[in-house]
């Protein structure tokens, strides 16, 4: 009975992660903050491989360009692809984000952008 239970709980945890999103969030969002961009990153899957796309975000005006206070990624495919700040971020005007897929998984996020 006990082995049973072990198998259960170990079996749940690898279905809990293999539908998990992956949700990031770099900085803290407060209540001075305002939605600079919202775009959402997709590529589709291709079977047996990981695909990556690169997402780079410029504000136009860089002389009054707003600071970056938090970078929010939210994962709307629920596949789990990663996400790493490459470059800029909270603290900067810019920022590089890198986005992994799982295996033969596609990548559907959604990218918001806050700053003051």
């Amino acid at each position: 009975m006990k082995y049973l239970f072990v198998f259960a709980l170990l079996v749940g945890a690898f279905v809990a992660n293999s539908f998990a999103a992956n949700d990031y969030l770099w900085g803290e969002i407060t209540s001075k903050d305002h939605l600079i961009s919202k775009e959402r990153v997709s590529k589709g899957f291709v079977v047996g491989l990981r695909v990556t796309k690169k997402y780079v975000f410029k504000q136009k005006d860089n002389l009054n360009a707003l600071t970056i206070t938090a970078i929010k990624v939210i994962d709307k495919k629920k596949s789990g692809a990663s996400v790493t700040l490459v470059n800029g971020g909270p603290g900067w005007k810019g920022a590089t984000l890198l986005f992994k897929s799982k295996r033969g998984k596609g990548i559907k996020d959604v990218v918001e952008i806050y700053g003051h």
